[in-house]
């Protein structure tokens, strides 16, 4: 048998640095992650008095070391009156490491950031395909979902593979994939805390929970009365798993010991549910363009009205804070309603949004409310970014340069500093939003 030679070797180490390294990291980062907490590793005095050299005292008895009565005197201190709070310097965040950074460029001023998004025009900057590396999660996309704390997304598709990248814009490189038989994935979404990505297919009976820290895929079968995962959907706060098969009923699934907990009744087919933001009601859409209002504590239908002008209903979505409703139809017609004036007998739209002329497949806020992403996939480029509170739509995107052909998906990160959009071409695209300066 032949040695291997110092290039295969080489090359060896290259591919398993890449694989085994990044997956570590990201799952260490994933169990020590905190949003607002940097523990800093060289602190260092705020000032020094010149006068503390030649100070001499007899506080403390047979100590003699200075580095150690330093110390005494500091347990002392603490131990009589606590530590201040101006004194914790346990707190550093991104933010403020930037700003310190500026203070120390001499001749340079920071640029203040607008109150507002301006509604003109907004600025974003197109960066390389999330699944550059891959290109084998299907022809469609139908899923690009970015974590809720890391910055990574998923990327899932009709060929039944989901693959995990880390986002760095100009390179985003791969954690993890794998594959699941059979399977052409319709529906994936991570859980609220981010250790947990739950997939679906709609020609599968069971859905699939996939662990990140391990990296791990289970397959977990749905209640017997569930046909197939047509509509799947977690809620915000991970409690309640939604689906339906389409037809005239809606199941809720409790997440934790994956039971059913009830089924919703309808008159006729659902085509699209959403959570309220308190996830303390589901609104449920039927093809007719019927909307029912559920009271997910008492499973109790609260209100029951027909969208505004709508003749075939293809989606609905409830904005981060909870005060829009959006409403997408057969007809290109997006309707956003004022959830607090749902209550009224025939609920008038706020504002209606006729710039697509195909059937709305996704409505899609970003964290903010600031911004709503509507598309179709049934037309290439169909696809706007509406401004909100303004509602005007924001008219250099997409690019006319660019050929997005049809957009299955859509997703906004965290921050709402990255936006990406899936197509039937295979492509995961990725843009930064430069108004929002975080992921």
């Amino acid at each position: 048998m032949k040695r291997k030679s110092s290039d295969t070797r080489d090359e060896e180490t290259k591919i398993s640095h890449l694989l085994f390294n990044k997956s570590k990291n990201f799952v260490e980062k994933l169990n020590t992650y905190s949003k607002d907490e940097l523990i800093p590793t060289d602190l260092k005095p705020a000032w020094i008095d010149a006068d503390d050299a030649n100070f001499q005292a007899n506080i403390i008895p047979n100590v003699n070391s200075k580095a150690l009565y330093t110390e005494k005197l500091k347990q002392k201190y603490e131990t009589l009156l606590g530590t201040p709070t101006w004194a914790k310097l346990n707190k550093i965040t991104e933010k403020d490491d930037e700003q310190d950074e500026i203070l120390r460029t001499v001749g340079h001023l920071h640029e203040k950031k607008p109150e507002r998004l301006p509604k003109d025009f907004i600025e974003i900057k197109k960066l390389p395909l999330i699944n550059e590396s891959t290109k084998n999660e299907g022809s469609i996309i139908n899923c690009v979902e970015f974590h809720p704390k890391i910055s990574a997304a998923l990327v899932a598709g009709n060929s039944g593979s989901l693959s995990l990248f880390s986002i760095g814009g100009e390179v985003n490189t791969k954690i993890h994939s794998f594959h699941l038989h059979n399977w052409k994935i319709s529906a994936a979404q991570f859980t609220p805390d981010g250790s947990e990505a739950l997939i679906a297919s709609k020609n599968s009976h069971s859905y699939c929970v996939y662990n990140l820290v391990k990296a791990e895929p289970k397959l977990i079968q749905l209640p017997r009365v569930v046909k197939k995962p047509v509509i799947f959907q977690i809620s915000p706060d991970g409690k309640y798993i939604v689906t339906s098969d389409g037809f005239e009923e809606v199941f809720l699934i409790c997440s934790a010991s994956k039971e059913l907990l009830t089924s919703l009744k309808h008159n006729s087919n659902i085509v699209s549910v959403t959570f309220s933001n308190d996830c303390g009601q589901l609104y449920c859409c039927n093809f007719e363009g019927q909307i029912t209002v559920w009271d997910l504590l008492m499973y109790k239908a609260l209100k029951k009205f027909y969208d505004h002008g709508c003749v075939s209903a293809s989606c609905l979505t409830v904005s981060p804070c909870g005060k829009l409703l959006a409403t997408g139809s057969g007809e290109g017609i997006v309707n956003i309603y004022e959830t607090e004036n749902l209550t009224k007998s025939e609920p008038v739209p706020y504002k209606v949004i006729s710039n697509l002329t195909t059937k709305i497949t996704s409505l899609r806020f970003n964290n903010t409310t600031e911004i709503l992403a509507v598309s179709s996939s049934f037309y290439p480029n169909a696809a706007k970014l509406v401004h909100i509170p303004s509602y005007h739509v924001f008219s250099n995107f997409p690019s006319q340069s660019v050929n997005l052909n049809q957009i299955s998906s859509i997703s906004f990160s965290a921050n709402s500093g990255y936006m990406a959009l899936g197509n039937n071409k295979g492509c995961a695209y990725l843009y930064r939003l430069k108004y929002y300066k975080n992921y």
